[in-house]
């Protein structure tokens, strides 16, 4: 059995973790881009010995922290790496770890072709669960030229731009249209790596753990509906991007009465969303 969780649930399993004292929001932070670089370099063996040129694109909260610590760890192994920040950092522990970066920060209007064309590597690190709002163009514009490029694009948590609760697509103008080549996300997987266009543009997915193994297993005491089995069937298999509709499946539900059919409604959706 495999959890799902929510970025709600996510957040409160840090904030609980560091309201106990057992560890504080840089730890966790430094622990999830260093859990970045072992990803990449797991992936890439040649990574870790031939080094290269990355682009890490850096978001204003934490998952723009995650990046500048995956920069700072990527250039400690040799690598070229030019940091491009959407923005300020607005959080006190993203803010540290742009400051430990001690290199530059270029702007998005700054980030041209050259410098995308040389890269081996392209760190997405703007939203990832985070995400409140569609993004714009000029943002999810960054991931398209670096699949144009054809580098290896890795995303920090998610892709930017998809719900990591839905799976999916929230942009404006259009989105990409291919997968990340890494998704590297942290403790669980999160409902949006197994639905809607989540399921089909996460790419390979990695999971670090942060050493939280203690407040989840508290959060699933608590409740029950904290869990979500992941079946063996992949969200691939069952996308109906192609093929035809009876290539999925027929369900037949049979409901109670009036006051008796809230489990065959929600038997039903099930279905749908697996493409019967």
């Amino acid at each position: 059995m495999t959890e799902l969780l929510t970025s709600t649930q996510m957040r409160a399993l840090e904030d609980r973790a560091m309201a106990s004292g057992r560890v504080t929001g840089l730890a966790l932070m430094e622990r999830a881009g260093q859990g970045v670089v072992d990803a990449i370099f797991a992936a890439w063996p040649q990574f870790q010995t031939s080094g290269g040129q990355a682009v890490v694109l850096c978001g204003p909260g934490n998952n723009g922290g995650d990046g500048f610590v995956v920069a700072r760890l990527l250039a400690g192994w040799g690598w070229e790496v030019t940091v491009c920040a959407t923005g300020p950092s607005v959080t006190r522990d993203a803010q540290t770890m742009r400051g430990a970066w001690k290199g530059a920060v270029i702007g998005t209007a700054d980030l041209d072709w050259p410098q995308m064309q040389v890269a081996s590597l392209v760190i997405d690190a703007m939203f990832g669960i985070g995400l409140s709002r569609d993004i714009a163009p000029g943002i999810w514009g960054l991931l398209e030229m670096a699949q144009a490029v054809d580098c290896k694009l890795v995303a920090v948590d998610i892709l930017s731009g998809i719900c990591s609760d839905s799976g999916r697509v929230r942009s404006i103008g259009g989105y990409v249209d291919r997968s990340a080549d890494l998704t590297v996300t942290f403790e669980r997987p999160k409902l949006g790596h197994h639905l809607g266009a989540g399921a089909e543009l996460s790419g390979h997915l990695y999971v670090v753990p942060l050493g939280l193994e203690r407040e989840i297993s508290a959060l699933l005491r608590e409740s029950g509906e904290s869990v979500v089995d992941l079946t063996s069937v992949s969200p691939l298999d069952l996308s109906k991007s192609e093929g035809h509709k009876f290539d999925y499946g027929h369900a037949l539900i049979v409901s109670g009465g009036h006051g008796q059919a809230g489990a065959a409604r929600l038997s039903a959706r099930a279905a749908l969303r697996v493409g019967a």
